[in-house]
């Protein structure tokens, strides 16, 4: 059988049996030319939720591994003598997800090669440094998309060399399935006069008003403005632009990343792989990038604050780690739902390694002492806004989707890959059929603002034609007020949300995919008990027939409101006197 990687249809032969990599490749807007083939579809490798738990641990131990020698090798390439933490702190993200990526892409080839079935296969001819990124934030938008995907499949095909494969001579970087895109430099923030009359009124500041440094935070400018003023601080309330041109690929100083792994056979293809794909700004304008941010950052802070820079702001990132070298100590909170809750999930691991205190929602960690209960402002504010909104007796039923994309981009306790956000999407779709038709056209389903390929509407339309579809610009808390109840399938920050505002909620999701760790469980279970929480779209279907009359009287029974209550002190636990909790907090640590 013709095996066909990816949904880009150039590589596509139609006039014999295939063989489909995995459910990726089968986009529903294209289902009226898969109805002419002859296919079947390879089991995806990670369908198997234990397996996938056991790599995630494989794939952090050989993290680690790979992180300790890339930290040698850049300090000797860039004549620096920086910790292992330092090189976490800018490499780490991206390291960690790209070790993530290779590895699954390189496990759905090998399940390819062991089933016997493929006797050919086309894929690109690529040069060796044709998709190379230029940061993080490049190789994120990339990795979700055909494109680079194709790349990947056709890289490891070659050097696997396991399958009979020909070349397409075509200029693979066309076409609408490519996300390639020629960057003539890369700037790290937008362009703005306001941005840049904030940093040159600070550069005038003295620096014991930039002791304390707040760089992208959930915080409104006004809450920014207390929280800095009471600390005696200048406020940054934006981050500086910083612009580097495109560099040409240094094939001599990417030569001398190059280092091996003595196991498996993806870890041998990883330690080459690696100096290929590492993004620019890592290694040809590092220096640049360095001596730049240096320039522009504040120059001597005792401590670092942000909640949503560790990942894509390179700017951020050079800065902070410079001066935590220094003996700065970074400060981070999460920005979002599953942390303390997902089984595993690997940006909160990333986020509570690299920060000397970690600031939660409300939870404890068993293995991280640096982990501490802090009022999430996000969710305070949230929680100001209560009274004006209520349950509408008349009002809509809305149901709020989550979606992900295509391809598996990151180890957490979410679905995964195609076929995991299939089978979310049916769960979905079932629990919609469960109700009578009355309820249906109550229905307003809330599609995620992304749709990563999938057709969500086109798909509602054929599932359940009786629900209506919402993707416009109105944000959930403005939905709300014309609801009278909220449904959830997807254990993320809306369910704090609601909580916090104390919105009548039924949360439905299947638990194999959206697995708990133990310390978490309880309060899940309990909310289970409550009959807020179902792990069945009948079940669901069941609770919201019978409360949908009125939701709220059922949401304010004491059972309800306990399990409520208690879950919202362990995963988002608001104070009304958060902003002294925080000033006393950060001028303890700056001390």
């Amino acid at each position: 059988m013709f095996l066909i990687t990816t949904a880009d249809q150039r590589f596509w032969k139609t006039d014999e049996p295939v063989l489909f990599l995995g459910e990726w490749c089968r986009i529903f807007s294209q289902r009226s030319e898969e109805k002419k083939l002859s296919y079947e579809v390879i089991p995806y490798h990670w369908d198997d939720r234990k397996r996938i738990y056991r790599d995630h641990l494989y794939l952090g131990e050989l993290y680690e591994q790979v992180l300790v020698q890339m930290s040698r090798l850049l300090n000797d390439i860039h004549e620096v003598n920086y910790s292992t933490r330092y090189w976490r702190i800018i490499i780490g993200p991206w390291l960690n997800y790209f070790i993530g990526t290779v590895y699954d892409r390189y496990q759905s080839i090998a399940s390819a090669c062991e089933s016997g079935k493929v006797d050919g296969v086309l894929i690109g001819k690529y040069g060796q440094y044709q998709w190379v990124p230029e940061d993080f934030a490049l190789f994120l938008k990339w990795f979700i998309d055909d494109g680079y995907n194709d790349f990947l499949y056709s890289r490891i095909i070659e050097r696997i060399n396991k399958l009979k494969f020909d070349y397409l001579e075509a200029d693979i970087a066309d076409g609408e399935f490519s996300s390639k895109k020629d960057n003539k430099g890369r700037s790290f923030a937008s362009k703005s006069l306001l941005r840049n009359l904030v940093w040159y009124l600070g550069s005038l500041m003295p620096a014991r008003l930039k002791e304390t440094v707040f760089l992208s935070t959930s915080l409104n400018i006004v809450d920014a403005l207390k929280l800095q003023f009471s600390l005696g601080q200048y406020l940054y309330f934006i981050t500086p632009e910083i612009t580097v041109p495109e560099p040409d690929i240094d094939e001599r100083m990417r030569r001398r990343l190059s280092f091996e792994l003595a196991g498996n056979g993806f870890e041998q293809f990883l330690s080459g792989f690696i100096s290929e794909q590492i993004p620019s700004l890592y290694l040809e304008n590092y220096s640049l990038m360095s001596e730049k941010v240096l320039k522009t950052y504040p120059k001597r802070p005792k401590s670092i604050f942000t909640d949503n820079a560790f990942f894509a702001d390179e700017g951020f990132k050079f800065w902070a780690a410079y001066h935590v070298e220094r003996g700065a100590k970074l400060l981070g909170t999460q920005h979002g739902g599953l942390y303390g809750a997902a089984l595993w999930y690997g940006d909160e691991a990333h986020e509570t390694a690299i920060c000397d205190r970690y600031y939660s929602w409300g939870w404890e960690s068993d293995t991280c002492r640096n982990v501490k209960p802090m009022p999430p402002v996000k969710l305070v504010k949230l929680k100001e806004k209560k009274d004006m909104i209520h349950s509408m007796k008349e009002g809509r039923i809305l149901a709020v989707l989550a979606n992900f994309p295509r391809y598996y981009y990151h180890m957490y306790s979410i679905p995964y890959s195609a076929s995991g956000v299939l089978r979310y999407f049916q769960y979905q779709y079932d629990l919609c059929k469960s109700l009578p038709e009355s309820i249906q056209k109550l229905l307003l389903v809330r599609l995620f603002v992304h749709d990563y390929g999938w057709s969500q509407r086109d798909r509602w339309a054929t599932e359940c034609p009786e629900a209506e579809c919402y993707n416009g610009s109105k944000s959930i808390t403005e939905q709300l007020k014309e609801c009278r109840l909220c449904v959830i399938t997807y254990n993320a920050t809306t369910v704090l949300e609601t909580f916090t505002l104390n919105f009548p909620t039924v949360l439905c999701w299947d638990p194999e995919q959206w697995e708990i760790r133990p310390s978490a469980l309880p309060y899940y279970e309990k909310l289970h008990e409550a009959g807020i929480l179902h792990y069945t779209p009948e079940s669901a279907a069941a609770k919201v027939n019978e409360i949908y009359r009125d939701p709220a009287a059922w949401w304010a029974q004491e059972e309800i409101q306990e399990a409520k209550n208690e879950f919202c002190h362990q995963f988002a636990r608001v104070s009304d006197n958060w902003l002294n909790e925080w000033k006393s907090e950060l001028l303890e640590v700056r001390q």
